[in-house]
């Protein structure tokens, strides 16, 4: 039996604020949607969906499949200031 493998869901659609003081957009980057698991992407995929029932409400149209080592909690965090 093969271990499950662990992938992070990205879209390039939406918009993002640098700061809640922005009255327009001014990042131009890729949102995380959140994550799933399974022995390849499709699985993982069907896993993230059936996690992510607020995803069927939005208007995104492209997810991106990014697999993972860790989950975001295992990583090193870094201050940017």
């Amino acid at each position: 039996m093969m271990n499950k493998r662990l992938f992070l869901f990205i879209t390039p659609d939406g918009v993002t604020y640098s700061s809640p003081d922005r009255k327009e957009p001014d990042v131009d980057n890729f949102q995380v949607l959140g994550y799933g698991e399974g022995q390849n992407e499709e699985e993982a995929f069907n896993d993230f969906r059936s996690q992510a029932t607020w995803l069927n409400d939005t208007k995104f149209e492209e997810v991106i499949s990014v697999e993972i080592k860790h989950r975001i909690y295992e990583g090193k965090h870094f201050n940017l200031k």
